[in-house]
């Protein structure tokens, strides 16, 4: 048997990952959570590692955050971004690793960016954390000891070098993140005896290679770490969150830096950096697929040790391009240093780019920065590599930025999203610079950064006047009637104007005008009822001399609304649990098909529906299973996503409503040779229009 249920709109939600644990009340990590950064949900990005320590079991764990830095449970509606937290307290031992499909491909270029919190301890931090690549035969039970070993460094008990490095993490590569200088001369508290280490530092070799250590003392023998390209940072444990950038290419060069973004702002900084050119033979791995995460450990001082991840370019590859092009002047690129007049149509447009990864982009919300000394048009539109073009007002403002959220994600099969906005150049009294600034697009598994942009308006040196402009307001139907009067303090060479007129953007009119100094030129157009829309329609009129400068004047046309177009009632078809037939057979829904529109506004009305595909819970495909019948007799019209009229008709005070009788309307076409037994769903879309009176 299988059951069929198509509905009107469907939204599933679906959520895989790591598990999680309750975490205890600390002050300071109630502050680490409230002024945590922007970041990237990590469902079925890592895993809890394994590993042991002398009995202690894995502290490491995965917390869910809601947009103001509360703990959610994971998979809840309100989830906006993760953390790893790998310790918190004295004696602890911490690793969290990809999961299998988050590999790390030592033959790609990758470019991570996260956000790492060191806790408020100050001098009296420990240990710290490590960023870890390896390919140890334990994967996720791979764990070394507490302390100064952060979980990946050997143990050291004051054997010789290989001993300790037979402890450590095989076949691996680290970057340690030290918040606690070991510096003592002793077994297990020496490994940071060194006059190249300060204090906190970064610094990387590979753990499991006896070369990395040296054994040292007398009497009492210990090892140091051979800390390899360290860079010496302030105390780590400040209480702050610290912006690091893992720059690794396919060469095996892993370029690392520390501040390069300040965590109140999101302003770049110059940070401390150092490389380490990896040897990829230590990884001992054909295919160059290695598990990487992080360990952290701590001894008798400690602190919250905690990361965010900003970008993981193995999980989505993309760029964002920011261009701006002075549309007046044949769309001119101006992004870098150009200049435009005042009045001049200006384009910014944003290009989102997916290159490759193992996710799609998902749930992108794009935060435009509002250029100065434009002014933008209320609309603007996303445009999808699959031709969907969607609009969004540029006056919804967040923080100072005009924000959007995708509609779609992007991905292989649907890889650039272009988003265009339109404004016109502000009147300015001297030549102006304008910023767009770097724009943000964050998504659930990336956060990408666009180019800025900056060029300059002119200042006008021909005086123009438009007088006579204003708003109107009409019923619809009606056209509209405007008119202007355009004068210049200037006497022409050829005494010439070109005056351009465009409504709500779109351009209307290109004409040339001669003008006399001492009799303005009457400007007048009739637009015609059809290219208006209900409610504010933007007249703009816009004049030049052919020699760069112009003016631009706009007014409003308000088309009143004297009536309704309302879609108020349609039903799911559910076609019920039925059996597979044995030939080709038809199904009317349970509950026959009904509608019950509203269409008032004086005009034409259109209702018509387009359906997705019949899809099974195991994603199979019944093709061409919709189907709509006017009548009995009449041939059958397959539903998909072409648009098909059931309904038209005029205006009228009265409601429509329409019961279609059995074998009519939108029926179920099932074949034998395609079902399955399973349940199956798809997804109608039903659209009325309206086209008013001339």
């Amino acid at each position: 048997m299988m059951k069929i249920l198509i509905v009107t709109s469907i939204m599933i939600a679906l959520t895989l990952g790591v598990g999680s644990r309750t975490v205890s009340a600390d002050a300071d990590y109630d502050t680490a959570l409230k002024s945590s950064p922007e970041a990237l949900t990590l469902t079925g990005i890592f895993q809890t590692g394994t590993g042991t320590v002398s009995g202690a079991s894995n502290v490491a764990t995965v917390v869910t955050l809601d947009a103001k830095g509360n703990v959610v449970p994971e998979g809840s509606t309100t989830a906006d971004k993760s953390l790893v937290k790998i310790t918190d307290a004295q004696k602890q031992v911490g690793s969290e690793w990809s999961t299998p499909n988050n590999k790390f491909d030592i033959n790609k270029d990758n470019l991570t960016t996260m956000w790492m919190y060191f806790g408020n301890a100050g001098g009296n931090s420990g240990d710290g954390m490590a960023f870890v690549l390896q390919n140890d035969a334990r994967g996720t039970a791979a764990i070394s000891g507490a302390g100064q070993a952060l979980g990946v460094w050997g143990v050291d008990n004051g054997g010789w070098e290989s001993t300790v490095a037979n402890s450590a993490i095989k076949n691996s590569w680290a970057l340690e993140f030290d918040t606690h200088r070991n510096g003592d001369s002793g077994a297990g508290s020496g490994f940071d005896d060194l006059d190249s280490i300060k204090d906190n530092h970064l610094a990387s070799t590979y753990p499991g290679t006896a070369d990395s250590y040296q054994r040292n003392g007398i009497i009492n023998k210990y090892n140091k770490l051979g800390h390899k390209n360290i860079i010496n940072t302030a105390k780590l444990s400040n209480g702050k969150w610290w912006h690091v950038t893992l720059d690794y290419k396919s060469s095996g060069l892993m370029t690392y830096t520390i501040g390069d973004k300040d965590p109140s702002t999101g302003a770049a900084l110059a940070g401390q950096t150092n490389s380490f050119n990896i040897d990829k033979s230590k990884f001992d791995s054909a295919s160059g697929q290695l598990t990487w995460g992080f360990t952290g450990a701590t001894g008798s001082n400690y602190e919250n040790n905690l990361v965010m991840f900003e970008k993981i370019s193995s999980l989505v590859s993309a760029d964002a391009v920011q261009k701006v092009t002075d549309v007046t002047q044949n769309n001119a690129d101006v992004t870098n240093s150009g200049t435009v007049v005042s009045g001049d149509e200006v384009n910014f447009q944003s290009t989102l780019t997916y290159k490759d990864g193992k996710q799609d982009w998902q749930k992108i919300e794009a935060l435009l920065q509002v250029p100065n000394d434009v002014t933008l048009d209320k609309e603007a539109t996303i445009k999808y590599a699959d031709g969907t073009i969607q609009k969004f007002d540029t006056t919804k403002v967040t923080n100072k930025a005009i924000s959007a959220v995708l509609s779609k994600s992007l991905s292989k099969t649907n890889n650039t999203a272009t988003i265009s906005m339109n404004g016109t150049a502000n009147t300015v009294t001297s030549d102006t610079k304008v910023a767009s600034p770097a724009s943000a697009f964050n998504g659930k598994n990336a956060m990408i950064t666009s180019n800025a942009a900056a060029f300059t308006i002119k200042a006008s040196q021909q005086r123009f006047t438009i007088t006579g402009l204003v708003n109107q307001t009409i019923n619809v139907g009606q056209a509209a009637k405007v008119a202007a009067s355009i004068k210049t303090d200037t006497i022409l060479e050829d005494n010439v104007l070109i005056v351009t007129t465009k409504l709500n953007g779109a351009q209307l009119s290109d004409d040339y005008i001669e003008l006399n100094k001492l009799d303005p030129y009457p400007y007048s157009e009739t637009i015609p009822a059809n290219k208006l829309k209900l409610g504010d329609n933007t007249y703009t009129i816009r004049v030049d001399d052919g020699y760069g400068d112009s003016k631009t004047v706009q007014s409003t046309i308000t088309v009143k609304d004297l009536g309704k177009i309302d879609l108020t009632t349609v039903n799911d078809l559910n076609f019920g649990t039925i059996p597979i037939p044995q030939s080709t057979t038809t199904y009317n829904p349970v509950s026959a098909m009904n509608v019950e529109l509203e269409a008032s506004l004086p005009g034409s009305w259109n209702l018509g529906v387009e359906g997705s595909d019949v899809v099974g819970t195991d994603g199979s495909i019944l093709k061409g299973a919709l189907i709509y019948k006017d009548s009995v007799n009449a041939a059958e019209t397959v539903v998909n996503s072409n648009s098909l009229t059931i309904l038209n008709g005029q205006s009228s005070p009265s409601k429509v409503t329409k019961t279609w009788a059995k074998d009519t309307g939108i029926l179920l076409k099932v074949k034998p040779s395609e079902v399955k037994t399973q349940s199956y769903k798809a997804t109608i879309n039903w659209t009325l229009s309206h086209t008013p009176t001339e």
